[in-house]
């Protein structure tokens, strides 16, 4: 699923028209009008007055609407923000990409909906519960299982993870008596971060002394996919809330290589600043 879409990402594109004296003529292409291919043409008509078509979601699939008859409004939501469109021309159509829960509605007599979407129809790329649409775009933090704990094997041992991470080698061994001993472990909490009904990474606090009100962070995203999707302002919400309400700390740290600029980028929009600075490592700190 194409995550983390706005509700501003849907785009009112103007088609065009060619006019004769006969009436007018407006063209729809392939990756021209629109930015993806056709593979599934339907239309909704006969609405009767006061009923509404939609009211669901997409994974992958994305559509463009276009009135081709009469007028109707559709209604956008992304989970936090809401906006209505409202179409009245054949020369003019609404791209709505994957991730936007939408419905049409106030349809005129006689309106016409033409829709053109990306992907034949699939139900599984459906999400028709918006209790579950809410759920897909929300970043959470869950229990940490043996599961998540196969996952970051994996994760941990990419090259390219294991460095930016700095994480030492260890063995299956290692990892599952550090799980075991997580239990007992008064100083350790680690969360798995779920995003898209999805297991994706790994974050946490560590070294937690109640005593001086502070703890090292510790995270990552091990699902490629999702770098660079703008998750970690959410995710710092979460961990700033739970390392005030849930362990009471006043402040927090952190230890990161210095070539993995993304991460410095990343920690210093969400406030830390640089305490330390070796060839090896930076230190950076936040006041809660």
């Amino acid at each position: 699923m194409e995550n983390n879409r706005s509700v501003f990402d849907c785009s009112v594109i103007d088609l065009g028209k060619i006019s004769f004296d006969e009436g007018n003529l407006t063209v729809v292409e392939n990756n021209s009008s629109f930015p993806f291919n056709v593979k599934r043409v339907f239309y909704l008509y006969d609405i009767a007055g006061g009923e509404s078509r939609g009211a669901h979601s997409h994974k992958e699939c994305h559509q463009f609407l276009i009135a081709a008859s009469g007028s109707f409004e559709v209604s956008l939501d992304d989970g936090k923000f809401k906006r209505q469109v409202f179409l009245n021309r054949p020369d003019i159509g609404l791209h709505i990409p994957p991730g936007i829960w939408a419905s049409e509605i106030n349809f005129s007599s006689g309106a016409i909906c033409l829709v053109l979407a990306s992907h034949p129809y699939n139900e599984s790329d459906y999400i028709r519960n918006y209790e579950d649409f809410l759920n897909l775009n929300n970043l959470q933090l869950v229990n940490y299982t043996k599961d998540i704990l196969e996952k970051s094997w994996n994760w941990l041992n990419d090259p390219e993870i294991k460095h930016l991470t700095s994480t030492p080698n260890f063995s299956k061994e290692d990892q599952q008596n550090w799980f075991l001993g997580l239990e007992k472990n008064d100083s350790y909490w680690v969360q798995g971060i779920q995003y898209d009904n999805k297991i994706i990474g790994v974050a946490g606090l560590k070294k937690i002394d109640p005593s001086k009100k502070t703890a090292e962070y510790f995270g990552y995203i091990g699902e490629k996919e999702y770098w660079g999707k703008g998750l970690s302002k959410d995710l710092f919400k979460l961990i700033f809330k739970i390392a005030k309400d849930q362990f009471a700390l006043e402040s927090l740290y952190l230890n990161v290589v210095p070539d993995n600029i993304r991460a410095v980028k990343s920690y210093e929009k969400a406030g830390f600043s640089i305490s330390d600075r070796t060839d090896s490592n930076i230190t950076m700190s936040l006041n809660l």
